[in-house]
């Protein structure tokens, strides 16, 4: 036989010690352990035929493939018992799907620099909320960016250590087609990234939601983490932050724990105020009812996670859209999050994938 192909990100381990590739010889694929899983789940043992071909008896002449473990931090993140009032920083590799997306649009005048967060979701694809990518137009037309004024940042802790971070260019921005700029209805957008990421302990996708019981979104009173650079000024709102630029960027990653809230007392809050606010059902509140600045904290576009009991590993259900009008942390000012649970169609059919980032462990299969 020739020499047997390599598979990325894995390797190839021969049962002989000489490496050989005559006939009969046996050789296995092994994934990257702990970041990637085989798929299909399999021995991947291949021997040498008669005809010169390295063949196995589960996948014939074809190759498994190694995907992108998800949800499952290295450093597992703490089981928080306790509120945490304004946010906590995160150690490195408590959130390794975090994303810090950066717009500079040159073609502005003055130049126009925001930034949002998102959630890494393959070795390819980040998802974020659609008004973080949407050009700011005063015509009010929803158009995304151009890809080139985009820069994705991964494996982030410290904002001031940008240059040691993963950094990536895009290839390119899908908005939600019906992405409504005056009450923030499917504020959802993908990300393309023009060179695959590795995985590793800073770098890994968060999970989609994929059971029955994750998709019927979050429950009231379900603890969600969030996490952010964005905003260390408890008086700042979602926009402003935007329009800012990178002023009010906290230099760690911070992160904070908050309760859903009852859809019904999400709306009648926001309905009881001035202003034309609309929570949809593709939306959920998280926060609490007296307020408190840690309601603040998460940036716009940044995975709202919740661990699954059963798998353990982290589903992203929220991405961070809105919240006021008044002060960030006043009484009753719930966090308005778009629910991912309602999209998960939207984002195999753009992405053209469905199975790529949904890994079960072989041992919960059985």
């Amino acid at each position: 036989c020739k020499a047997p192909p390599e598979l990325e990100p894995g390797f190839v381990a021969f049962s002989s010690r000489s490496n050989l590739t005559a006939y009969r010889a046996a050789i296995q694929y092994h994934c990257r352990h702990p970041y990637y899983h085989m798929a299909p789940n399999s021995t991947a043992t291949y021997t040498c035929d008669a005809s010169g071909v390295w063949r196995s008896e589960e996948l014939g002449t074809k190759l498994p493939s190694c995907r992108p473990v998800c949800g499952r931090p290295a450093r597992p993140l703490p089981g928080i018992i306790k509120r945490i009032i304004g946010g906590r920083n995160a150690e490195p590799g408590f959130f390794p799907w975090q994303a810090l997306i950066v717009v500079e649009d040159m073609s502005r005048v003055p130049n126009d620099k925001w930034f949002g967060s998102g959630a890494l979701l393959s070795d390819s694809w980040v998802l974020t909320a659609a008004h973080v990518l949407r050009s700011q137009r005063r015509d009010k037309t929803v158009i995304p960016v151009s890809k080139e004024h985009v820069t994705v940042y991964l494996a982030l802790h410290d904002v001031r250590n940008k240059m040691e971070a993963v950094n990536r260019t895009v290839e390119r921005i899908i908005l939600h087609e019906e992405f409504d700029i005056q009450n923030y209805n499917h504020d959802i957008a993908l990300v393309k990234l023009k060179e695959k990421v590795t995985m590793g302990n800073y770098v890994m996708p968060v999970c989609l939601p994929q059971f029955e019981h994750e998709l019927e979104g979050p429950h009231p009173n379900m603890l969600g983490l969030v996490a952010g650079w964005g905003i260390s000024n408890p008086n700042i709102t979602v926009d402003e932050i935007i329009s800012s630029g990178m002023r009010t960027l906290s230099d760690i990653l911070q992160y904070v724990k908050l309760p859903v809230v009852l859809h019904a007392e999400c709306k009648t809050s926001y309905e009881s105020r001035s202003g034309n606010y609309s929570v949809t059902e593709n939306m959920f509140c998280a926060g609490y009812y007296e307020g408190g600045k840690d309601t603040c904290l998460g940036d716009s576009g940044g995975a709202f996670v919740i661990q699954d009991p059963g798998t353990r590993r982290w589903v992203a259900q929220g991405l961070v859209s809105w919240g006021g009008p008044e002060e960030c942390g006043s009484k009753q000012v719930y966090g308005v999050y778009t629910k991912v649970s309602n999209y998960v169609d939207w984002v195999e059919k753009k992405t053209g994938s469905s199975d790529r980032w949904t890994f079960l462990d072989p041992e919960l299969e059985r």
